[in-house]
């Protein structure tokens, strides 16, 4: 069965504008559903659950202030975009617009085009959302069908969420009735599940319940920010043993898989963030507004793939696509250094004639922008930065280097400086050097640096050509 599109709910009296809504809902793949009063919209909205809502102020029975104020207050359309399509565009309107939870404001007369990028954005924005809380789900369903207990506390002791396994385990009625209290309180021996021994392998717990003692063997992982994961169950003496390696492994592998996905998550929704704000800009160029909208598209893409890696533990497939680099530097540049203050400090210098590379570009991103990055926060606010390309001489690859006049690298931590976790930069995760390392030999390449203390640092890849 083919799935319904998502619906445009235009709510607005005037008809030509909602044949205009009609005609640029239907290339996005989206269905046009209007309403020409704001009570009859309120009443569709009681069974209708649009992906995206516009909404005119003037009204022939209440005013779209009231309207707007009356669909935040329903937790159910809370996520919903409603962008303001207005004649009454002054500040007052425009501030008590956002303020009661509008995503957007567009001013009438308005530019056909610019509103046409708005709603790709928020179509591509909303498709996306949707695709996270549908992974989520999985992941719910996932925990709760587990045999394994998994317990998650806050930093007070509090716990935040139990499965129905662990629930079991620690002698609850049900998952919820723990939720929001200290885990002492509700089984008292477990808060030994709350101190975390780095490097340690499984632990034992003697857990209190009304239907007497049961030992638990467990394994906790600190959360960043506070808190911890714990994955317990029933042990016999005798199984003890045999888990312990099985658990550490395990949860090394999980550890490793979360940190790597954070870390790679937050650079396209940064660039996502940057573009957004340049296309709705009303004077932005039209050019560049279509470049941006694409790249929003990539960026998205790029985030759906990581998710995949992460939720399935998918080890990507081998590399056979054909990369330009040139453009893909060009795309960094344009769009992931968007608005940021060390763009000015970045120099761009390729050959003229670049042969492509095989491999993927979403991957092939994560290592230029890694090694950008890492480059940016080495030289701080005066540094200067070089990104080259260039063919290796023998046809058989290309070179492409980072160099950055920051402050270098110690010769003490130029043997460590791919190892996982490994940082001397406060705030760093110790992920960007090794994961780039990674994605590079996966594409058959080599990662190589040389540094000077308090001079320079020059990252080199080597990529084979397609």
């Amino acid at each position: 069965m083919p799935m319904a599109r998502p619906i445009l709910l235009a709510i607005e009296d005037d008809q030509p504008i909602v044949e205009l809504f009609a005609a640029l809902a239907a290339p996005i793949g989206m269905k046009l559903v209007s309403a020409g009063s704001g009570r009859e919209a309120l009443n569709m909205l009681r069974h209708l659950r649009p992906a995206i809502t516009t909404l005119d102020l003037v009204l022939p029975d209440i005013d779209g202030f009231a309207v707007l104020e009356q669909i935040r207050q329903r937790r159910e359309l809370d996520d919903m975009p409603v962008i303001v399509i207005s004649a009454i565009s002054d500040s007052t309107a425009v501030k008590g617009a956002y303020a009661l939870g509008a995503s957007d404001f567009v001013s009438k007369p308005f530019n056909v085009d610019l509103l046409d990028a708005k709603l790709r954005v928020f179509s591509r924005m909303r498709r996306l959302a949707e695709e996270v809380r549908e992974r989520e789900r999985f992941l719910d369903e996932v925990i709760e069908h587990v045999s394994t207990g998994l317990l998650v506390c806050d930093a007070d002791g509090k716990v935040l969420r139990v499965n129905s396994a662990g629930a079991a385990q620690l002698g609850l009625r049900d998952p919820w009735s723990a939720t929001g209290r200290l885990l002492a309180e509700v089984a008292p021996g477990a808060e030994a599940f709350l101190n975390v021994e780095p490097g340690s392998t499984q632990r034992r717990a003697l857990i209190r319940t009304a239907a007497g003692e049961t030992a638990l063997g467990f394994t906790s992982t600190a959360l960043d920010g506070g808190g911890v994961v714990v994955v317990f169950r029933e042990l016999a003496a005798a199984e003890v043993a045999r888990r312990e390696a099985e658990e550490r492994v395990r949860l090394q592998a999980l550890a490793r898989a979360a940190r790597s996905f954070a870390h790679e998550v937050r650079n396209p929704v940064a660039a996502i963030a940057a573009a957004a704000q340049v296309v709705a800009r009303e004077e932005a160029d039209p050019a560049m507004r279509k470049r941006l909208a694409l790249a929003v598209e990539g960026e998205a893409r790029r985030i759906a793939g990581l998710v995949v890696e992460y939720v399935d533990r998918q080890t990507p497939p081998p590399p056979t696509g054909s990369v330009d680099l040139r453009a893909l530097l060009d795309e960094v540049m344009e769009v992931n250094l968007l608005g940021a203050g060390p763009r000015g400090r970045v120099v761009l210098e390729c050959a003229p004639q670049l042969p492509k590379v095989r491999g993927d570009r979403a991957r092939l991103k994560q290592v230029v922008l890694n090694l950008l990055l890492n480059a940016i926060a080495a030289t701080e606010q005066s540094g200067a930065i070089r990104l080259g390309a260039v063919g290796d001489g023998s046809g058989a690859g290309v070179i492409f280097t980072v160099h950055d006049s920051g402050h270098g690298i110690k010769p003490a931590d130029l043997p460590r400086i791919f190892e996982e976790l490994f940082t001397t930069r406060a705030g760093g995760d110790g992920l960007g050097l090794p994961i780039a390392r990674r994605i590079v030999e996966e594409h058959g390449g080599r990662l190589e640096v040389e540094a000077e203390a308090g001079r320079r640092t020059v990252f080199t890849v080597w990529l084979p050509a397609d």
